[in-house]
């Protein structure tokens, strides 16, 4: 079993040595076990700044899938993308969740085709940990990452029980059920099964406005790992498949036995497959020095109704291959590297088209061939990363990507500066992350648009810098820690959707000016021994080239702040209450509409407060209960025109908040070691 610590140091820390926080490694059987609370949020020990996220952490916000677990923290932002799909978008320091590089075990997750719904996609009780990373992140990830990521990995450890299971619902009638069956085949080999049905079963309407403002749904999620650890080898094989399925729209479509045609509808259906296979030699016996291998396949498809009135359907298929191979040595020594190879090809096709005689059907074959240096400088009190990466990409021809990572433990008190400067650039998927604003009547115009290569636009290229100061002290007797992070980043490339031209066009294409800055300070207390308390408030600068001026990004808050207070009795019960408070946030231009259409160009400040209580009964199972949104914030209009869908005008994508009210519900969880 000692060779479970190599396992992930070959699939972890070869690729980001952050991970090893992530999860609890088997101990040999003579060393004693001390078991505690784990923290909920922890700063990454590595030498690029970062926060991780664990399971603590995920139980203080009970629903449901990963789009939805990042309540406590203000690193992220998720928000409703519409008042009609339930599509949750993120947004990480200010720049959307497409510039977010998202992986499950450093393996391309979401992205492309599920670059909006991917995380809704993984149920976040099946999850043992999040990575997030802030800025560029490390070279031996690839290049698309141009303003941090997110690494996720399923409970898949042998330490992990044989069975858990979670079951959740609430009083708008959206439940879930999760399990995760663990079986030991043999001492070197373990098998994990993860089975996940989730959905909305009742329509709501707390708005008052026609229409649903959760569409229907049901998601079925499946999957399987085998691990075998060997003496000088390891390897991973898995797969996992998820099938989604939402209807939403005028309420008079669901109140019918046979739902009724003449009345805007949408729908959505997807579907999407990995399968893995990861394969490590160990070079030494201490397991420090290895070859890793990972290939990984994807297929994913979408079938989308975005308005039955235009008759406007988007449907697309992707088809992807990820190859990388990784050559590490020992990190603790004062001179270490990773460097490697990884392939990434991209077959795609899709198809947007609606009655108005608007066709686009694009297709690609894209091809990208990478080999990556990353080398790591130790000395005293100061670390050094230097990483550089050429790429052939068939459609884009050479890039260079250097990055830079440096820290600064200024004293033995745990005071630290981070610093971190790097390249990202990616491939647009110029339909597939806009559909959103597409559930709507506005024309869509796109610039230099072509059927083959990406669309007829140039990859999306920027520069992130970013500076981290991390001061501990004392308050109280306990210890307390206060972090300030600021981050610029400049874009020489950017591709982005012009709604502020006339509200009945959608411009996609080359933004001409940007600025983007991002500053955010946390305060972690912890005033009592029992209680914790963490501060946090974040400030952005997004600044876009829209209908012929420098505007603010629409539907983003330039201030923000999030409380987080949690406080536990020697009896097992615990509290977590969470406040968020959003500042007014830009809208779309309406100002030549007639006067009864128009939507206000700023919305309300507002702010959302959950409340939750949880009982662990031993060590089998625990129990929570508690509500969201208990102010009862509702934007009324999400909808612009939702009276007549017929206007020209007619869009969707005008949610600035809550579209559901109070939202009440219950749980349980179960372990069974």
């Amino acid at each position: 079993m000692r060779r479970l610590k190599g396992c992930f140091l070959l699939f972890a820390a070869a690729y980001s040595p952050n991970l090893l926080a992530q999860t609890d490694t088997t101990r040999p059987r003579n060393e004693v076990e001390i078991t505690g609370d784990k923290k909920g949020i922890t700063g990454g020990k590595g030498i690029q700044k970062s926060e991780i996220l664990t399971e603590n952490e995920f139980k203080k916000a009970a629903c449901c899938t990963l789009s939805e677990s990042f309540e406590t923290t203000n690193t992220l932002e998720v928000s409703n993308a519409d008042g009609v799909s339930g599509i949750r978008q993120i947004e990480m320091l200010g720049l959307a969740g497409k510039y977010v590089q998202m992986s499950q075990s450093n393996m391309p997750s979401v992205r492309g085709l599920s670059v909006l719904t991917g995380l809704s996609h993984i149920p976040g009780p099946m999850v043992s940990a999040v990575h997030l990373s802030k800025g560029t992140g490390s070279i031996t990830e690839g290049f698309e990452g141009l303003t941090g990521g997110i690494n996720y990995a399923l409970k898949q450890e042998p330490t992990e029980p044989k069975l858990f299971l979670n079951a959740y619902l609430n009083n708008q009638l959206r439940g879930e059920v999760n399990l995760i069956s663990k079986q030991r085949i043999n001492h070197r080999t373990f098998n994990h099964t993860f089975m996940h049905y989730g959905g909305q079963w009742k329509t709501m309407d707390f708005g008052g406005d026609g229409f649903t403002d959760m569409p229907l749904s049901n998601r079925i999620f499946i999957g399987n790992q085998v691990s075998r650890y060997n003496k000088k080898n390891e390897w991973i094989l898995g797969f996992t498949h998820v099938n989604d399925e939402r209807r939403g729209g005028d309420l008079h479509h669901f109140m019918h036995k046979e739902p009724e045609n003449d009345v805007f509808h949408f729908n959505m259906k997807e579907q999407k497959t990995d399968v893995w296979g990861k394969f490590g030699i160990f070079l030494n016996k201490e397991a420090t020095r290895s070859i890793g291998q990972i290939l990984h396949v994807n297929r994913q498809k979408i079938h989308s109704l975005l308005n039955s009135l235009r008759n406007r359907h988007y449907e697309g298929k992707q088809l992807s291959l990820f190859y990388s191979a990784i050559y590490a040595t020992p990190d603790k020594k004062p001179i270490s590297t990773r460097s490697g190879i990884s392939v990434m090809v991209d077959k795609v096709n899709e198809t947007l088209s609606d009655s108005g005689n608007m066709r686009f059907n694009p297709s690609r074959n894209e091809q990208n061939f990478g080999a990556f240096s990353e080398w790591v400088f130790k000395s005293g009190e100061s670390s050094l990363v230097l990483g550089l990466r050429s790429d052939y990409n068939n459609l884009f021809g050479w890039l260079i990507t250097p990055r830079i990572h440096a820290k600064w433990e200024i004293d033995e008190k745990g005071k630290m500066l981070h610093f971190q400067m790097g390249r990202g650039a990616r491939t647009p998927w110029v339909l597939a992350e806009h559909l959103p604003l597409f559930i709507s009547n506005r024309n869509i115009q796109i610039m230099d648009f072509r059927n083959n290569g990406a669309y007829g636009q140039r990859r999306e290229d920027a520069i992130n810098t970013g500076i981290s100061l991390t001061l501990p002290f004392r308050m109280f007797g306990y210890p307390a820690k206060f972090i300030t992070d600021a981050f610029h980043t400049r874009f020489l490339h950017l591709i982005g959707a012009d709604r502020d031209h006339r509200p009945d066009l959608i411009v996609i294409g080359k933004i001409d000016q940007s600025r983007y800055n991002a500053i955010q300070t946390d305060l972690q207390l912890q005033p009592h021994r029992r209680v914790e308390l963490r501060l946090s408030y974040r400030f952005i600068e997004n600044l876009l080239w829209l209908g012929g001026s420098m505007r603010q990004q629409p539907l983003l808050s330039k201030h923000r702040f999030v409380g987080v207070l949690s406080v536990k009795n020697r009896k097992k019960w615990y509290m977590d209450a969470i406040v968020q408070w959003n500042s007014p946030k830009r809208l779309p231009e309406t100002i030549s509409l007639p006067e009864k259409e128009q939507m206000p160009v700023w919305s309300p400040s507002y702010a959302i407060v959950n409340l939750q209580i949880r009982k662990d009964f031993g060590k089998k199972w625990e129990w929570y209960a508690g509500g969201e949104n208990l102010l009862n914030v509702v934007q009324k209009n999400p909808v612009l025109s939702a009276s007549n869908p017929n206007q020209p005008w007619f869009d969707a994508a005008y949610a600035w908040g809550p579209v559901n009210g109070v939202n009440m519900y219950t749980g349980f969880r179960l372990k069974i070691k």
